[in-house]
């Protein structure tokens, strides 16, 4: 009977850095299924989750050399997770669904990095009402901030349910248009 031997993710990257692959497989095996998660919540598509998330681990064995430096492997693997879907996000029209709750999205991880990287985000999205109309920055923000449905808003708001879908696909274009752009800015920058 032998023990197998549970390396950290500290251990596995030296390791890595060094270009063993066993240690790649072991990261691998440990971060697949929780990073694939985090892609098809974010693409609700198994093929295009699965293909970016091979591309990170493909990224992550040719910076090997560089990997060592890395202080939190899980914090480093779904930040790259969320940096390409955005990317990929950017360059096709996203569903409205990549949307439905931002917020969430902005508060995944803990950590002060991840709260700075979130409080900034959530700014550009308020930044980004401010610019609506005033009823479609109420129907954004209730949406965003409350995760209201299309149905509860137009309850709350006393409008029908087919103006708020009207007024929140306009809002949800114009910040996929406007505001996706400086949100890979300020991932690329975290990265």
């Amino acid at each position: 009977m032998s023990a197998e031997v549970v390396y950290t993710d500290k251990a596995l990257l030296e390791r890595l850095s060094r270009g063993d692959n066993n240690a790649y497989e072991t990261i691998y095996r440990r971060y697949v299924y929780s990073l694939y998660v985090a892609a098809y919540r974010r693409l609700n598509d198994r093929q295009q989750a699965e293909d970016l998330v091979q591309d990170v681990f493909f990224r992550v064995w040719n910076k090997r050399e560089e990997m060592a430096q890395v202080d939190n492997l899980s914090a480093y693997l779904h930040t790259a997770v969320r940096y390409e879907v955005l990317k990929l996000v950017t360059r096709r029209k996203a569903p409205l669904y990549f949307f439905e709750p931002f917020e969430s999205m902005l508060m995944e991880s803990d950590g002060p990095d991840s709260r700075l990287m979130a409080k900034e985000l959530l700014g550009l999205v308020y930044k980004y009402a401010d610019t609506l109309p005033e009823k479609r920055k109420q129907v954004f923000l209730l949406h965003i901030t409350n995760r209201l449905s299309t149905r509860e808003i137009a309850e709350t708001l006393g409008i029908s349910q087919k103006t708020v879908q009207n007024q929140l696909g306009t809002a949800l274009n114009g910040f996929r248009s406007h505001v996706s752009p400086a949100i890979m800015l300020i991932l690329a920058s975290w990265m």
